[in-house]
């Protein structure tokens, strides 16, 4: 198969919506979902202005392709100079907007996880990449080749760049699937006052 950017969706502004609805979706059971929004009933809807702060920060500083138009799968690559979410980078992407509609706990909650998670990623991912941040693919087109597509296709790039990918899971399952594809472990960390295991991962260019 062609893997190729070529061959992928690139989203714009108009997708934003449609994007943040799949991630909301994709990722209602993720471990830190359920940390940052306890609350089931109305978890999905506060993902949906979570993610779409996020990706809408993925188009701003970085690039966010799906699978085809259809959004079966999508991938938020956001390059190592633009990590750091600054004052003004989190405003320009929806930041407040976001605050206001998720409330001022849940902001706190996902602080934590960040004050944990940044430090790591700096203290390991010295060199520069790109970072996974993130990609999930609907339900019910998963086990159909639309990951591997995402993922392949900007490898692809990257080999010719010269340039890494790093991303973090908290899942085992995941890890296994990330080692398929060339990356390997860099750290494993436990959350402080949980029981949440983080694998930071890279691959390095081929």
């Amino acid at each position: 198969m062609d893997y190729t950017l070529e061959k992928l969706f690139r989203l714009r502004k108009n997708h934003l919506n449609s994007a943040a609805e799949l991630f909301s979706a994709v990722f209602f059971d993720d471990i830190f979902a359920k940390r940052i929004f306890p609350k089931e009933e109305t978890r999905k809807q506060n993902l949906y202005h979570y993610f779409k702060f996020r990706i809408n920060y993925g188009l701003l500083y970085g690039e966010v392709y799906a699978s085809s138009s259809n959004l079966e799968g999508l991938a938020v690559w956001v390059p190592s100079r633009n990590i750091e979410m600054t004052y003004w980078k989190n405003i320009r992407a929806g930041g407040i907007k976001m605050l206001s509609k998720v409330g001022q706990d849940a902001v706190k909650r996902m602080m934590k996880i960040g004050d944990f998670t940044s430090p790591l990623h700096k203290k390991h991912a010295t060199f520069p990449h790109l970072y996974l941040a993130p990609i999930g693919v609907d339900e019910k087109y998963r086990g159909k080749g639309f990951a591997s597509k995402l993922l392949r296709s900007m490898f692809n790039r990257l080999d010719q760049e010269k340039l890494h990918c790093y991303l973090e899971t908290q899942s085992g399952t995941n890890v296994d699937i990330y080692l398929h594809y060339g990356f390997e472990v860099l750290n494993k960390s436990t959350m402080p006052d949980t029981e949440i295991d983080i694998w930071l991962m890279d691959r390095a260019p081929e």
